[in-house]
């Protein structure tokens, strides 16, 4: 029976929802109609569903809210939401929505056969994520049941391991049991004395030696092997060693196409040597590190986007401003723009800073003038939010520095400080020399950061923005490193004020 995708539509119209209904009507879809924010709440505490489309005029618990409380719950946070609206068209309910948690916004009156198309290719999305998880799910799965498989044979294998220097004195009924031992473990077993003559062969051992046990039995390790001299070679190197503690290494030729982990346990009277496959556990092993390759190049281009953002906005943001009449653009402030553009021209290449050793074009030039060039960017930012910034540049040494990643820097900070706090906040630039070190403070009024969080900055990928990568504070931390520089982070519930301090005399790159 071919597998129905659940969709939720919510609408306060009975008619708007029978045109869902019409477009939508599908074999392969499963509709639910209902006519209110708390009643797809309702429905979503029970049941799962692939796609949400919502319309955004309601009463009570509008479109914006019930779509906000549906992202808080764990479940939902990956349901894709359409908005369907007829009324709230502007740009600013649009940004509104889609901060809301929303995907896509579709208005009305809409084309049958767009909403389709989206409504298919939202879904065939969602169904690709969910076998994904599902694949990683099982895969690890497999790996833990796996491993706790080698773990068991590998103490078993020590275990009759460490009784067979006892061998020779048992009598043949201990021998026999022995035998009958290792004649359960389905991977290879065999022993040879300290004429590399073989003692004992396990049923299993025969295939991948390519001799039976009636033919191995007295055979010489260089007689049984001679076509792989490699792992000959390593037997020896082990037999002839001082330490007797059992030694591990992989080999891949035994059987073609088959990988083994082969376990030598040295004795005084030969080697006793086990043969585990673990072909399919290198298959799996390999499977994994694709995955995890293909979700790091993921993270890795929002990363990227997020830092191009940064810029982009700041430029947007100053156009704006401008057009406001508050203030027009100077030469000089459109020399600020074009730099702007041509720094989020170069961020890709300067994003690889994270991964080596990157060459700074360090000059001896003073960072008070760094700071001035950002401000009109800085507030210009801050103005379209109701932020007001203040700064406080003292008299500052020069110091040998790269101007395009400490004005990086310097952007990161201050965009993080902004987005920290409320309407009406006051974010500080201050600049100050003290004990031999250039001070560079970006201090914000926000809530402040929880101390679980704050040890976490500055982790690659660790943030705690629903769209964000975890990556400004990475990359400041990777600047202040090729400037011998330091970041202190110091926060309370009235704000967080980060401190970069730049020592006067620094080694030469």
């Amino acid at each position: 029976m071919k597998e129905q995708f659940k969709i939720l539509m919510v609408d306060d119209r009975p008619e708007n929802l029978m045109a869902l209904e019409a477009v939508l009507a599908s074999p392969d879809y499963l509709l639910v109609g209902v006519t209110s924010g708390e009643g797809a709440l309702k429905c979503l505490l029970n049941d799962d569903f692939a796609l949400i489309l919502l319309d955004v005029q309601m009463p009570n618990l509008n479109g914006f809210d019930t779509a906000k409380i549906i992202r808080t719950r764990q479940k939902c946070q990956n349901i894709p939401i359409i908005f369907i609206t007829a009324i709230s068209q502007t740009e600013e309910n649009v940004l509104e929505g889609y901060d809301s948690g929303a995907v896509d916004y579709i208005f009305k009156p809409f084309n049958p056969q767009i909403l389709r198309a989206k409504v298919d290719a939202f879904l065939r999305m969602h169904h690709c994520q969910l076998k994904l998880v599902q694949q990683r799910e099982m895969l690890k799965r497999q790996i833990a049941e796996m491993d706790n498989l080698n773990e068991q044979l590998t103490n078993t294998t020590l275990e009759l391991c460490r009784n067979e220097i006892l061998l020779e004195s048992m009598v043949a009924e201990r021998t026999q049991r022995i035998s009958s031992i290792l004649e359960s473990i389905k991977d290879g077993f065999f022993a040879v004395d300290a004429d590399y003559k073989f003692t004992y062969v396990s049923k299993a051992a025969e295939p991948i030696l390519g001799w039976s046990r009636q033919e191995l039995l007295g055979k010489t390790l260089f007689e049984v092997l001679s076509h792989n001299p490699v792992l000959t070679k390593q037997l020896v190197a082990v037999s002839t060693g001082e330490s007797e503690e059992p030694v591990c290494f992989e080999s891949a030729c035994l059987l073609p196409e088959r990988c083994y982990e082969v376990r030598v346990y040295p004795a005084k009277n030969g080697l006793s040597v086990y043969l585990n496959d673990i072909t399919e556990r290198k298959l799996i092993d390999k499977e994994m590190a694709r995955l995890d390759r293909l979700n790091l190049i993921g993270e890795m281009a929002a990363g990227i986007a997020h830092e191009i953002r940064n810029p982009m906005t700041t430029v947007r943001g100053f156009l704006q401003y401008a057009k406001s009449g508050k203030a027009a653009l100077s030469p000089a402030n459109l020399d600020l723009m074009v730099e702007e553009l041509d720094r989020a021209n170069s961020i890709i290449t300067e994003f690889l800073s994270l991964a080596k050793n990157k060459n700074t074009d360090k000059q001896l030039q003073n960072l008070g003038n760094i700071i001035e060039s950002l401000l009109p960017l800085i507030r210009a930012e801050a103005i379209l939010d109701g932020k007001t910034v203040v700064e406080d540049i003292g008299t500052l040494t020069d110091f040998p520095f790269d101007a395009k990643e400490i004005r990086q820097l310097i952007l990161n900070l201050a965009m993080n400080g902004l987005e920290a706090m409320q309407t009406g906040g006051t974010m500080k630039l201050r600049a100050y020399e003290e004990a031999g070190e250039v001070v560079l403070v970006v201090e914000d009024q926000g809530s402040g950061i929880e101390p679980d969080i704050l040890v976490k900055l500055g982790t690659p990928f660790f943030t705690t923005k629903d769209t964000g990568t975890g990556l400004g504070l990475a990359i400041c931390f990777s600047i202040a490193a090729r400037h011998q520089a330091t970041i202190d982070i110091k926060s309370s519930e009235t704000g967080t004020a980060i401190y970069v301090r730049f020592k006067l005399v620094v080694r030469q790159d």
